[in-house]
């Protein structure tokens, strides 16, 4: 059984991870008629474990410094870090109740140390905005007109059987990659994006395990090294 809902939002973001969140807070502050579909039971859930629990916000390395770190593709970044980079992110959190200090290597981190903090703030700066949060709601497809994008279709919840469309005038896909399941990165955006034409690279590992042999791995567990720089 399908089912619709002709709220017709302006825009419908799938993802309420951190980009998601600031996709949805930007846009509905500009008047822009917003809904964010989530699967988790909650927002930002990586977010929320970044950096030892801590939330390693950015560095304020220089520009050209700071997209060495992207290997080839830095470039890629360029414009819209000259709109809006690093000390603009620091004033932006600033502005929504988030004190930040600098540690070793240039890391900016809250004050509070506590990754929660950001995510409830960023939540709170949303939904402040007028967007709205759908939690424990899986996109199940994109509604595909002839021209352009009309909208999802949601699985139905309590349950039911079919699924439910949700209409908007422009869909944003912000699920991230499929590097942590258990926080909801599984890879949805990539599905998503090919159901309506789009070709994917294939997706290969940027961090991995290593295997090692004897018994030496066994006897260093535990120990820890600073970087020093």
């Amino acid at each position: 059984m399908q089912k619709d809902i002709k709220k017709n939002y302006d825009l419908i973001v799938v993802g309420a991870g951190a980009a998601g969140l600031m996709a949805a807070g930007i846009a509905a502050s500009n008047d822009v008629k917003v809904l964010v579909v989530e699967k988790m039971p909650r927002p930002a859930i990586k977010l929320r474990i970044t950096g030892k629990g801590r939330c390693n916000l950015t560095n304020t390395a220089l520009l050209s410094e700071f997209m060495d770190h992207f290997g080839s593709n830095g470039r890629f970044l360029r414009q819209a870090f000259t709109h809006f980079f690093s000390d603009k992110l620091v004033t932006f959190f600033e502005s929504i109740g988030v004190k930040t200090g600098i540690e070793r290597g240039g890391r900016v981190f809250p004050l509070s140390n506590r990754a929660k903090e950001v995510v409830d703030a960023l939540e709170k700066w949303v939904k402040r905005n007028g967007a709205k949060i759908m939690l424990n709601t899986k996109v199940v497809g994109l509604l595909a007109g002839k021209e352009k994008i009309q909208g999802v279709r949601i699985s139905n919840k309590n349950g039911k059987s079919g699924t439910i469309a949700i209409y908007a005038k422009a869909v944003l896909i912000a699920t991230g990659g499929k590097s942590y399941p258990a926080t909801g990165s599984t890879g949805d955006g990539y599905w998503l994006a090919q159901s309506v034409g789009h070709t994917i690279v294939p997706v290969l590992p940027a961090l991995v395990p290593l295997e090692t042999a004897g018994e030496t791995a066994g006897k260093l567990q535990g120990l820890s090294l600073k970087k020093k720089i």
